[in-house]
């Protein structure tokens, strides 16, 4: 604690030789792309790179359906492009986010505020010509094209602490993304071509300066005395399974220093095909569901006594039936259970059940600041033997239905960095 008081703090507070300023960065290679193409950019080397405000500008363009009389509908998300996220830090791997739009679905519809939401309308939705937060529909024989900005990431970009990394410690830090492909896009009618381009595409961040000497001398002694530079972030490990019914045992392997938080959801058998419009099948209707695609519709399918188990523990250490006791859990385990500010999709608990379905269990230490605890369970040496259980026989959902399970295992990752550039990766 200081012992200074806090009307001399603007004499005390001072950075000297601090500049900050934000720089452009082109993609590696072309700047258009088609759908299931990848896209590159590498980070600014030898400077001081502010994770936090990395964004990725673009202009997308939604083809001709072609089919006569018919209709395609974009996603309501631009996040729904990315299939794949990678990091390679000099070379090596530091995370590889698989199903990345179905992980960032997955956060946004639990734990989204309603300002949130709106503010999202501006940049990152294909809503521009709606207030009600459903895409527009493009009709045979027009295209449109949209400009995005994304500026919020999962897992390293957005959750390394400190975001400030330094560049010249790591060496080269290329970014990989993966675009989706036809199936985020839906329509109705197994006819319709379901297309979409990227253009005029950059990359932007904040690099920033200290000349006092300062950062650089204390920089230099930690990593001379042999001590790591140790930058903990999310990493997240996807796990997916097709099943006749809810009723199931989905069995998956985690290996990390710390499994913080288990995620699963559930969807429809044939969310991925083109065949048929989605149809608003909750009453109430949430304005975006009867525009979304299948591939981001989230449902019970009819399960029921959800609960994961990690070798002979099963977390909770209780199951219900009731969709009430899934919602509580699942907001516990973000940290919102009785927060008034939290917020979510679900505006009823047929649009929690029917369409934004998520199920979340939380094994680490919450805190209310941003302190760097690894608290999750330790499962090195030996991969944990993991399950996500429900059995059929909910009403909510519309019964016991085929579908395609997805867990998605949150896990705290580490990057340590030594002296001469030397990496260590602790999943």
């Amino acid at each position: 604690m200081s012992v200074y008081p806090r009307n001399l703090s603007a004499f005390l507070n001072r950075l000297s030789g601090y500049n900050k300023n934000n720089v452009k960065m082109n993609v590696l290679g072309s700047s258009s792309a088609n759908q299931g193409d990848t896209i590159q950019v590498e980070l600014p080397t030898n400077s001081i790179v502010d994770l936090s405000s990395l964004a990725w500008a673009f202009t997308v363009t939604y083809g001709d359906p072609t089919a006569v009389g018919q209709k395609v509908t974009p996603p309501v998300n631009c996040e729904a492009l990315i299939s794949r996220l990678a990091i390679e830090v000099n070379g090596q791997t530091l995370c590889n986010l698989t199903n990345y739009n179905v992980l960032y679905h997955t956060l946004l519809y639990l734990s989204a505020t309603e300002d949130y939401q709106r503010q999202r309308m501006v940049a990152q939705s294909n809503s521009s010509t709606t207030a009600a937060g459903a895409a527009v529909d493009i009709d045979a024989g027009a295209t449109r094209a949209e400009e995005h900005v994304i500026d919020s990431w999962v897992g390293f970009l957005g959750t390394a602490k400190p975001n400030f990394i330094d560049t010249s410690l790591l060496g080269n830090v290329r970014i990989t993304i993966t675009l989706a492909g036809s199936e985020v896009m839906t329509g109705d009618d197994a006819a319709i071509a379901r297309t979409y381009a990227i253009s005029d595409q950059h990359f932007s961040i904040d690099t920033v300066s200290i000349s006092d000497g300062i950062y650089d001398a204390m920089i230099d002694q930690r990593l001379a005395s042999g001590a790591p530079i140790e930058i903990p972030f999310k990493n997240y490990f996807a796990f997916s399974q097709t099943n006749a019914s809810m009723e199931q045992q989905f069995n998956f392997h985690v290996a990390s220093q710390s499994i913080d938080r288990l995620w699963a959801l559930a969807r429809k058998s044939g969310f991925d095909t083109a065949a048929g419009g989605v149809a608003a099948d909750t009453a109430p209707v949430h304005a975006i569901v009867a525009k979304d695609a299948p591939s981001f519709r989230f449902a019970t399918c009819g399960g029921q006594n959800f609960q994961f188990q990690i070798n002979n523990t099963l977390y909770p250490n209780w199951s219900s039936n009731k969709s009430v006791d899934w919602w509580q859990h699942s907001k516990l385990a973000v940290g919102d259970q009785g927060n008034m500010l939290a917020g979510a999709y679900p505006q009823a608990m047929k649009h929690y059940t029917d369409n934004f379905f998520v199920y979340a269990c939380s094994l680490e230490h919450q805190t209310d600041g941003d302190e760097r605890f690894v608290s999750g369970i330790d499962t090195r040496g030996a991969a944990a033997s993991c399950f996500f259980k429900s059995s059929p026989g909910g009403a909510a959902g519309g019964g016991n239905q085929a579908n395609t399970t997805t867990v998605f295992a949150e896990v705290t990752s580490s990057l340590k960095v030594y002296q001469g550039k030397v990496l260590e990766i602790v999943q």
